[in-house]
């Protein structure tokens, strides 16, 4: 995959944007076709539509943390997926929806603050 940088308007800077191979038709949960990555996915970036592509934020963070180009960019929390069921670490792409480490599954989630100054991640479809 080769890397690009474009100016990005939302980030007032240049981000690195990269394009994904295409997959063959009837590949399970891979879209057809090749896709934009930005590498410099923020915290900012899940709000409106993203200036560079026109597509909504939190699909781009989705695409980041399915493509694990950079799994550093994206904060992440444990707890149960609703699609695999198991106790995994989650990839928040905004402050409702996080990627599945284990089955890439997008699962909408709250964070519940506990007593003890800890807090979980409970998810739901």
């Amino acid at each position: 995959m080769e890397e690009k940088r474009v100016y990005c308007p939302g980030c007032n800077h240049k981000v690195r944007l990269v394009i994904t191979e295409g997959h063959a038709d009837g590949q399970a949960n891979l879209p057809e076709g090749a896709q934009v990555v930005c590498l410099d996915f923020g915290e900012g970036c899940s709000e409106g539509s993203c200036p560079v592509t026109g597509r909504p934020g939190v699909i781009m963070g989705v695409r980041l943390a399915k493509s694990h180009l950079n799994d550093e960019a994206l904060r992440e929390v444990h707890g149960e997926c609703a699609s695999c069921g198991f106790l995994t670490t989650l990839e928040m792409v905004d402050d409702e929806h996080a990627v599945c480490s284990l089955c890439g599954s997008t699962n909408s989630y709250v964070i519940v603050d506990l007593e003890d100054g800890y807090a979980v991640a409970v998810t739901g479809n």
